[in-house]
Formats: C-alpha cells, sequence, structure tokens
C-alpha cells in the first residue's frame, strides 16, 4: 500500500479540510469495513465457540501489532479504551502517601490533569509542574532535575504536547528521573502514529496511547505499556472477570503474569479487531514512510504560517522537536473565534483550546493535501491582515 492510496479511503474527507486528527481522526473504510464484519460475525451468537475464539483471536493480533509498532513485548500491553484509562490505571495503582509528589507539565490534557488532582486531594500528594513553553531542551531538562528530589514517586509528562506540538526529550528525562529512582510514565496521545515509539529505547515504565488519532482507529480504543519489571509494583486497583489466571470461591486467586491483567469485563471486542486493521495499513504502508511523509507535511505547513507577518507561532522550528502539530495565535482574535471562522466560513477544521485561550491547534496527517493546506494559510493571511479574505460559495450553510 503507498501513502497516497490513503486518501481515497476516508469517506467523506473532501467536504471539509480536516486539520483535526490530533483530537479525533476520520476512519478508512477498510478499518470501518473490519468493524461491521466483526460485529455482524458476533451477532450471530457471542458465546458460541466457533464465533468467540476468532474474534478473540483477532483481537489478540492487534495486541501483537500494537506491541511490535511500540517496541514492546506483547505480555507489556494493555488494550484500553484510551490514553486516560491507562492514566488512571497507572495513578490507582501506586501506594501513596502524604507529601509524595508527582511532576506534570503545564501544557498537559485534562487526562493527564483531573485524575492526579483527585489524587492530591484523597492522598495528600504534591503536584509539581515542569513549564515546557519554549523550545529550549538545556534548560528544560534544568529546570527538571531541580524538581526531582526524594519525595518525587512519578512523572506523568506527554511525549508531545497537545498546546504547541513540542516533542519532549523524553530519553534525557527518563534517564534524569532514573537516577533518582523515579518511574516515569509518558503521555504518547500526540506522539503514537506520528512520530517513533519506541518504549525500549526511550526506556519508560509506562506509556499510554489513543487509537483514535494518528493510527486512524475506532473511537474508544487505545492501550497502555507497563514494563515487565513494574506489572508487580503497580498494585491493581480495576479488577474483574479475566483479570485472573485462576480463582476458586473460596478467596484465593491469581492473576495474570502480563499486562492483561488490566482487562476484564464485556470488552467491544469489534472495535479493538478494527484498531488491528488501522495497525496493519499503517504496516503495509511503513512505518518510516509515513513519518517522513508527515515530518515533511509539518513542516511545511509551520513554514507557510510562520511567513504571515505578525503571527505567533508556538511550535518549534527544529524538525526534532515536532510531532504532526502546529500551533499559532492571531494577536488581538480569540483562539474560539479563528476556530469558528474557519469553520464556517472555509469549511477547514481545527482545534480550539480551552475557553479565552489565543491559541489553535492546526494537526497535519498525510491524507491532507497541498490545497487544503494553502486554503488554510490564505485563510489565516486573511484574517491576521484584518479579514480581508473571501469565504467560500455556500460555505457557511454546510458548517
Amino acid at each position: 500500500m503507498q501513502i497516497g492510496e490513503l486518501r481515497p479511503l476516508l469517506p467523506g474527507i473532501d467536504a471539509y479540510a480536516y486539520f483535526q486528527t490530533s483530537g479525533f481522526s476520520p476512519k478508512p473504510q477498510p478499518v470501518i469495513d473490519e468493524v461491521i464484519h466483526w460485529l455482524r460475525f458476533q451477532a450471530q451468537g457471542p458465546a458460541l465457540p466457533h464465533i468467540h475464539t476468532p474474534i478473540a483471536a483477532a483481537v489478540e493480533t492487534t495486541r501483537e501489532r500494537l506491541a511490535r509498532a511500540i517496541g514492546a513485548d506483547t505480555a507489556e500491553v494493555t488494550l484500553a479504551e484510551n490514553a486516560t484509562v491507562g492514566i488512571n490505571i497507572v495513578a490507582n495503582g501506586i501506594d501513596w502517601q502524604p507529601g509524595d509528589a508527582v511532576i506534570l507539565s503545564n501544557h498537559e490534557h485534562p487526562g493527564n490533569r483531573v485524575v492526579w488532582y483527585q489524587i492530591a486531594r484523597q492522598s495528600g500528594v504534591r503536584l509539581i509542574f515542569l513549564d515546557i513553553d519554549g523550545d529550549d531542551d538545556a534548560l528544560l531538562m534544568q529546570q527538571f532535575v531541580h524538581l526531582l528530589d526524594r519525595h518525587t514517586r512519578l512523572v506523568s509528562l506527554s511525549h508531545v504536547s497537545r498546546r504547541s506540538g513540542r516533542r519532549l526529550p523524553v530519553q534525557a528525562i527518563v534517564a534524569a528521573a532514573q537516577q533518582h529512582g523515579v518511574p516515569v510514565l509518558l503521555d504518547g496521545a500526540q506522539a503514537f502514529g506520528a512520530i517513533p515509539v519506541d518504549v525500549r529505547a526511550i526506556g519508560c515504565e509506562f506509556y499510554v496511547l489513543s487509537g483514535h488519532k494518528y493510527i486512524l482507529g475506532p473511537q474508544a480504543t487505545g492501550g497502555l505499556y507497563v514494563r515487565r519489571d513494574r506489572l508487580d509494583w503497580l498494585r491493581p486497583s480495576w479488577l474483574g472477570s479475566r483479570s485472573q489466571q485462576s480463582m476458586d470461591l473460596q478467596g484465593a486467586m491469581v492473576l495474570h503474569d502480563t499486562a492483561r491483567r488490566f482487562e476484564f469485563g464485556t470488552r467491544n471486542m469489534a472495535d479493538l479487531a478494527g484498531l488491528g486493521r488501522a495497525l496493519a495499513m499503517w504496516e503495509a504502508i511503513g512505518w518510516e514512510a509515513v513519518y517522513a511523509a508527515l515530518a515533511a507535511c509539518t513542516g511545511a505547513m509551520r513554514d507557510a504560517l510562520a511567513a504571515i507577518p505578525g503571527l505567533v507561532i508556538e511550535t518549534p522550528a527544529a524538525a526534532i522537536q515536532r510531532a504532526g502539530i502546529v500551533t499559532f495565535q492571531i494577536p488581538g482574535i480569540p483562539g474560539r473565534a479563528i476556530y469558528e471562522r474557519l469553520l464556517t466560513d472555509f469549511r477547514i477544521l481545527v482545534s480550539p483550546f480551552e475557553a479565552a485561550t489565543p491559541s489553535v491547534r492546526v494537526s497535519v496527517h498525510v491524507f491532507n493535501t497541498a490545497a487544503e493546506q494553502e486554503r488554510l494559510v490564505a485563510a489565516v493571511r486573511g484574517m491576521s491582515e484584518g479579514g480581508r479574505v473571501k469565504s467560500l460559495p455556500g460555505a457557511a450553510s454546510q458548517s
């Protein structure tokens, strides 16, 4: 499969210029078909052995593909509904003590904030925030090392900032944390599928990811990597049927000795099979080809936006510090207003942030065309120059 074959597989992709893959991705027809296939197959009788066995095997194939994609063993991979579930598994699996500290960053998604706010309330844990504004990695590392102390129990940071698209120097962060005996949890929601992820090379203890972003997988799919030596260290707080290898009726239980211990109950196996189909597509194209093409698209978008006078670009200029995101500000115009104007007048979908935030996020992917990028840049240029830009005919009625 070639990269150029992807766009025709995305139903309805021509209706809008879609630059919101870092939030929710469009789904290729083969992924949709895979989910529908297994739903129909399962509907014949989910408990019948000849029905359940093949779909369970399809889910295990997804686990194998996901493990291969991030350089992990299958025994270290939990298939979860999203990255936030993985964060919760780790956060609620530690025996917190009053005075313990967790290092976050000032760019974290609510999914990597809310759980820690609750942990802090319940257990007296201190939250310390690493400032990752800017692009000076040496300064960031100097600040990070200063924050580490004997009270630090965990570091929980985004691999790639959702706010600026900055790729953090995660190997250096992990190495510094491990010198203090502190495990690291990385939120790879904006990294997985956009840049290479090799958990062995990074060295982190925990890594969470989403399947519904750059991978173009179904909603409510994702994963958690738990390094083998941390499986027993992490106290399971969510358990249920299928978490165990064996049990009796008197209280004896043996959990799985793999990351499957964090999976339980009835699960949406068709969606998980759909994630496997999405991963198979990227394997067929070739991960390195995808990463190279996406890096080129991101660089072209950043360069084009940076050429607009007065625009404030928040994404680092160096390719090694970027992933698939470019964020910008138009001074004097709220981010929400920019988002709404692009969507309503130009059929361009980007992403605003929280209320009163001036920034707008553009996430590019290999299915975006040069014409779409030019359309976005022209619209932003017109808004920056005082609104001297024409709307597309009939755009407002289709938004």
